[in-house]
Protein backbone atom coordinates (compact mmCIF):
# COMPACT_ATOMS: atom_id res chain seq x y z
CA UNK A 1 0.00 0.00 0.00
CA UNK A 2 1.06 3.44 -0.75
CA UNK A 3 1.70 6.24 1.68
CA UNK A 4 -1.22 8.32 1.17
CA UNK A 5 -4.11 8.86 2.77
CA UNK A 6 -6.48 9.16 -0.26
CA UNK A 7 -9.50 6.16 -0.86
CA UNK A 8 -7.69 3.59 -1.83
CA UNK A 9 -11.01 3.03 -4.81
CA UNK A 10 -9.67 0.11 -6.34
CA UNK A 11 -9.69 -1.87 -3.66
CA UNK A 12 -12.77 -1.02 -1.90
CA UNK A 13 -14.49 -2.34 -5.18
CA UNK A 14 -13.11 -5.95 -5.24
CA UNK A 15 -14.14 -5.56 -1.59
CA UNK A 16 -17.73 -4.41 -3.58
CA UNK A 17 -17.73 -7.22 -5.38
CA UNK A 18 -16.74 -9.93 -3.13
CA UNK A 19 -19.64 -8.60 -0.71
CA UNK A 20 -22.21 -8.51 -3.70
CA UNK A 21 -21.35 -12.13 -4.58
CA UNK A 22 -22.46 -13.41 -0.88
CA UNK A 23 -25.50 -14.84 -0.30
CA UNK A 24 -26.52 -12.46 2.89
CA UNK A 25 -25.83 -9.26 0.53
CA UNK A 26 -28.87 -7.90 -1.28
CA UNK A 27 -27.36 -4.41 -2.88
CA UNK A 28 -23.69 -3.12 -2.77
CA UNK A 29 -23.02 1.02 -3.31
CA UNK A 30 -20.19 2.33 -4.39
CA UNK A 31 -19.56 5.99 -3.31
CA UNK A 32 -23.01 7.00 -3.21
CA UNK A 33 -23.67 10.67 -2.54
CA UNK A 34 -24.60 10.37 1.02
CA UNK A 35 -21.11 8.48 1.63
CA UNK A 36 -19.09 9.23 -1.17
CA UNK A 37 -15.81 7.94 0.73
CA UNK A 38 -17.34 4.35 1.31
CA UNK A 39 -18.91 1.40 -0.11
CA UNK A 40 -22.05 0.11 1.45
CA UNK A 41 -23.40 -3.48 1.43
CA UNK A 42 -27.27 -3.97 2.06
CA UNK A 43 -28.03 -7.67 3.49
CA UNK A 44 -30.97 -9.44 2.81
CA UNK A 45 -33.28 -8.53 5.45
CA UNK A 46 -34.70 -12.11 5.35
CA UNK A 47 -31.57 -12.98 7.46
CA UNK A 48 -32.75 -11.07 10.06
CA UNK A 49 -35.36 -11.86 12.60
CA UNK A 50 -38.34 -9.09 11.66
CA UNK A 51 -37.49 -7.02 14.52
CA UNK A 52 -34.22 -5.54 12.82
CA UNK A 53 -35.62 -3.68 10.12
CA UNK A 54 -32.20 -3.61 7.85
CA UNK A 55 -28.53 -4.43 8.43
CA UNK A 56 -25.68 -3.21 6.38
CA UNK A 57 -21.85 -2.77 6.24
CA UNK A 58 -19.92 0.39 5.40
CA UNK A 59 -16.35 0.12 3.96
CA UNK A 60 -13.79 2.71 3.72
CA UNK A 61 -10.06 1.87 2.81
CA UNK A 62 -6.98 4.52 2.46
CA UNK A 63 -4.39 3.85 0.27
CA UNK A 64 -1.90 3.91 3.71
CA UNK A 65 -4.02 0.77 4.95
CA UNK A 66 -6.37 2.07 7.32
CA UNK A 67 -9.63 1.35 7.07
CA UNK A 68 -12.73 1.67 9.08
CA UNK A 69 -15.89 -0.84 8.35
CA UNK A 70 -19.08 -0.10 10.59
CA UNK A 71 -21.78 -2.66 10.92
CA UNK A 72 -25.36 -1.18 11.62
CA UNK A 73 -28.56 -3.07 12.36
CA UNK A 74 -31.45 -0.36 12.47
CA UNK A 75 -34.22 -1.74 15.00
CA UNK A 76 -37.46 0.08 15.57
CA UNK A 77 -36.36 3.17 17.21
CA UNK A 78 -32.54 2.23 18.01
CA UNK A 79 -29.60 0.77 16.23
CA UNK A 80 -26.71 -2.06 17.07
CA UNK A 81 -23.33 -1.01 15.54
CA UNK A 82 -19.79 -1.68 16.13
CA UNK A 83 -17.02 -0.63 14.29
CA UNK A 84 -13.45 -2.19 12.97
CA UNK A 85 -10.54 0.69 13.08
CA UNK A 86 -6.88 0.67 11.79
CA UNK A 87 -5.87 4.58 11.47
CA UNK A 88 -3.87 6.97 14.01
CA UNK A 89 -5.48 8.08 16.82
CA UNK A 90 -5.48 9.45 20.66
CA UNK A 91 -7.52 6.68 22.16
CA UNK A 92 -6.47 3.26 21.28
CA UNK A 93 -3.93 1.56 19.39
CA UNK A 94 -3.36 2.14 15.66
CA UNK A 95 -5.78 -0.90 15.42
CA UNK A 96 -8.82 -1.04 17.29
CA UNK A 97 -12.51 -2.16 17.69
CA UNK A 98 -15.53 0.01 18.61
CA UNK A 99 -18.10 -2.82 20.83
CA UNK A 100 -21.69 -3.14 19.97
CA UNK A 101 -24.62 -1.93 20.69
CA UNK A 102 -22.75 1.85 20.06
CA UNK A 103 -19.73 2.56 18.90
CA UNK A 104 -17.53 5.57 21.33
CA UNK A 105 -14.36 6.25 21.59
CA UNK A 106 -14.35 6.30 25.13
CA UNK A 107 -15.41 1.77 25.00
CA UNK A 108 -12.96 1.20 21.92
CA UNK A 109 -10.82 -1.92 22.63
CA UNK A 110 -7.22 -2.45 20.85
CA UNK A 111 -7.06 -5.48 18.67
CA UNK A 112 -4.62 -7.17 16.12
CA UNK A 113 -5.85 -7.70 12.47
CA UNK A 114 -5.02 -9.62 9.68
CA UNK A 115 -2.38 -7.82 7.23
CA UNK A 116 -4.16 -7.79 4.47
CA UNK A 117 -7.68 -6.47 3.73
CA UNK A 118 -9.38 -8.87 2.42
CA UNK A 119 -8.63 -11.44 5.32
CA UNK A 120 -9.67 -8.66 7.61
CA UNK A 121 -13.24 -8.97 5.86
CA UNK A 122 -13.07 -12.19 6.11
CA UNK A 123 -12.30 -11.86 10.38
CA UNK A 124 -15.48 -9.12 9.86
CA UNK A 125 -17.81 -11.75 7.85
CA UNK A 126 -16.96 -14.37 10.25
CA UNK A 127 -18.34 -12.06 13.39
CA UNK A 128 -21.26 -11.06 11.70
CA UNK A 129 -22.39 -14.62 11.15
CA UNK A 130 -22.28 -15.48 14.45
CA UNK A 131 -24.25 -12.15 15.15
CA UNK A 132 -26.63 -13.73 12.69
CA UNK A 133 -26.74 -16.86 14.54
CA UNK A 134 -27.40 -15.36 17.70
CA UNK A 135 -30.01 -13.54 17.13
CA UNK A 136 -32.12 -16.28 15.82
CA UNK A 137 -31.38 -18.38 18.69
CA UNK A 138 -33.63 -16.92 20.77
CA UNK A 139 -36.00 -14.84 18.05
CA UNK A 140 -39.18 -14.09 20.21
CA UNK A 141 -36.68 -12.62 23.29
CA UNK A 142 -35.01 -9.87 21.29
CA UNK A 143 -32.24 -8.73 23.73
CA UNK A 144 -32.27 -4.85 22.12
CA UNK A 145 -29.62 -2.31 21.81
CA UNK A 146 -30.26 -0.64 25.36
CA UNK A 147 -30.70 -3.49 26.32
CA UNK A 148 -27.30 -5.08 25.03
CA UNK A 149 -23.87 -5.47 27.15
CA UNK A 150 -20.28 -6.48 24.98
CA UNK A 151 -18.90 -9.17 26.88
CA UNK A 152 -16.26 -9.61 24.07
CA UNK A 153 -18.82 -12.76 22.31
CA UNK A 154 -17.92 -11.23 18.89
CA UNK A 155 -14.30 -10.30 19.01
CA UNK A 156 -12.25 -13.15 20.39
CA UNK A 157 -10.34 -14.13 17.21
CA UNK A 158 -8.97 -10.68 17.01
CA UNK A 159 -9.09 -8.36 20.59
CA UNK A 160 -6.36 -8.80 22.64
Amino acid sequence: MGDSDELNEELLRILGEHLASLSVTTTVRYFPPEKEDRVVAQFVESYYPEYIATARLELRVRMNADFNVQYIEEWDTEQWACRWDRHPNAHNTREHFHPPPKPRVDTAIDASYPAELPDILRVILATLEQRINTLWTTPSEPVYPTEYEFTGEYGETYLQ
